[in-house]
C-alpha cells in the first residue's frame, strides 16, 4: 500500500482539513494515532464556559477509546479567538484534563496547535518565550497538502453542504402518479419494485431519467419503502435495524455510498416543497454514518424546513444532539474516508 508521509505541523493542520472535508471554525478537532500512523478524526465544538468540562471531555475520551489501536492523539484548536503572549492558553483546563484522562487509557496526548485566523502555534509550547507563530496560508504548500489535492481532496470554507440550484422542469405532478401507483401496490410488491430501480441505479453510472427520479421520490415518501432503501446504501445482507442503526460487524461498502450520495443529491434537486424532506433526510443519515454530525444536521434542519412534521428528521436530529456517533464512524476498521484517502496510508511524525 502506497504510504504519505507526515513532516511537518503544517501537514498534519491540512490533513484535519481534508479528513474533514472542511476548515473547522471554533473546533476541537483531534486525530488518533497507532504508533506512526493516523486512525480516526474527531471533531466538536470548542465548549463554552457554561459547558460542563467533565462530560465534555468523556465524550472526546469515550470516542477515542472505540480505537482500541490508539495510542497517541493529535489536536488542533481552531479559533478566531485572539491570544498574545502571556496570556493563558486557551481552554487550558480542558486540555489538560484531557490529557489527564487519556493518559488513564494509555493515550498520549503527542502534539496539538493553536489554529488562528492567519496563523498557527504550538499549543504546548506556548508558555515558553519566546512564542514561535507560523503563517497558515503556508500550509497550503506542504507536500502532504499537495498530494491529497493531486488526488482530487478539497477543503470547503464551511461545513454546508452545498447543492446547485439547476432550472429543470418541475416532475411533482409525476411523484403525484407515482405515489397513486404505489398506493395501490400491496406494500412488499412495492418495496421490491423499488428496491430494483434503486438497485440498479446504485450499480450504474448513469443519472436517473425524469420518470425514474419521479417515481423513486415517489418511493422514499413511503416510511417502509425509504426505510428499505436506505438499508440497501451499505451493501450488507444484515438486519435493516442495524443497517440503519450502523451496528453491523461489516464495513460498509463506501464507494456504493458515495454514489448513493450523489443519486440523493440529483433526486433533491428535482424534489419541491415536501417532496425534498425525505431525500434530505436520507442524506442525512449517511452524514451521520460518516461521522459528519454538522453536515448531518444541516440535512435534518433543510428536511424540517421542507417539512416540519417529517417524523425521521426530528428524531434523527435528536440523536445528534445527543451525541450519539454512529458505531462505524467509531470503527476505524469500518470508518469513512473520503475516495482519495482509501488506497493511500498516511504515516510518519517527523515533526521535530
Amino acid at each position: 500500500m502506497e504510504r504519505l508521509r507526515i513532516k511537518t505541523p503544517g501537514d498534519f493542520i491540512s490533513l484535519m482539513g481534508h479528513s474533514l472535508g472542511y476548515w473547522p471554525k471554533e473546533s476541537l478537532v483531534c486525530v488518533a494515532l497507532d504508533g506512526r500512523r493516523i486512525g480516526g478524526t474527531l471533531r466538536v465544538n470548542l465548549p463554552s464556559e457554561q459547558v460542563d468540562t467533565a462530560r465534555y471531555v468523556d465524550r472526546i475520551v469515550r470516542y477515542i477509546a472505540n480505537d482500541r489501536e490508539a495510542t497517541g492523539v493529535v489536536f488542533g484548536i481552531f479559533t478566531h479567538a485572539p491570544w498574545n503572549p502571556g496570556d493563558p492558553r486557551p481552554y487550558e483546563a480542558v486540555m489538560e484534563r484531557l490529557t489527564g484522562e487519556l493518559s488513564q487509557q494509555e493515550v498520549i496526548l503527542r502534539d496539538g496547535w493553536l489554529v488562528g485566523e492567519d496563523t498557527f502555534t504550538n499549543y504546548l509550547r506556548m508558555t515558553t518565550d519566546p512564542v514561535t507563530t507560523y503563517p497558515l496560508d503556508g500550509i497550503a504548500g506542504s507536500q502532504l497538502n499537495a498530494e491529497l489535492v493531486f488526488r482530487g481532496s478539497s477543503i470547503a470554507a464551511d461545513p454546508g453542504f452545498h447543492v446547485p440550484v439547476l432550472a429543470q422542469r418541475d416532475i411533482h405532478e409525476e411523484i403525484i402518479k407515482h405515489c397513486g401507483r404505489i398506493e395501490a401496490m400491496s406494500p412488499s410488491a412495492a418495496i421490491v419494485k423499488a428496491r430494483t430501480l434503486w438497485g440498479s441505479l446504485l450499480d450504474s453510472t448513469e443519472l436517473p431519467s425524469d420518470d425514474e427520479a419521479a417515481e423513486l421520490l415517489a418511493d422514499f415518501k413511503f416510511v417502509s419503502v425509504r426505510d428499505r432503501l436506505i438499508g440497501d446504501i451499505p451493501g450488507l445482507n444484515e438486519k435493516l435495524g442495524d443497517l440503519l442503526l450502523a451496528q453491523t460487524n461489516r464495513a460498509p461498502h463506501w464507494h456504493r455510498v458515495d454514489r448513493a450520495t450523489d443519486l440523493l443529491l440529483h433526486l433533491y434537486s428535482r424534489a419541491d416543497k415536501t417532496d425534498a424532506a425525505p431525500v434530505l433526510t436520507s442524506l442525512g443519515v449517511i452524514q451521520w454514518w460518516e461521522g459528519r454530525g454538522s453536515r448531518a444536521h444541516e440535512c435534518f434542519q433543510r428536511a424540517l424546513e421542507a417539512d416540519p412534521d417529517y417524523r425521521l428528521a426530528q428524531l434523527s436530529d435528536q440523536m445528534l444532539d445527543a451525541g450519539i456517533v454512529a458505531p462505524w464512524a467509531m470503527d476505524r476498521n469500518a470508518a469513512y474516508q473520503p475516495p482519495m484517502n482509501r488506497s493511500p496510508r498516511i504515516e510518519g511524525l517527523g515533526m521535530e
